[in-house]
């Protein structure tokens, strides 16, 4: 599985993420795509969906630190 990060999630918390996708995510897509694509919104949540389809596996609060 290939997980992409928007530039706008902070490098020091992807680890973090990528355990949450590895432990929430089975398999592929419907479409068949093993990408996922991982985006934030307003500054607290990510979407993670899949890279080519555009398919939402789940939304997750998280908690980003102001520098």
């Amino acid at each position: 599985m290939k997980i992409t990060f928007d530039p706008d999630i902070p490098a020091d918390i992807q680890p973090q993420i990528e355990e949450l996708i590895k432990d929430s995510v089975e398999g592929k897509c419907e479409c068949g795509s093993d990408e996922i694509y991982v985006s934030i919104i307003e500054n607290k949540l990510i979407d993670v969906k899949c890279y080519d389809c555009g398919n939402s596996f789940f939304e997750a609060e998280i908690d980003i630190e102001e520098e």
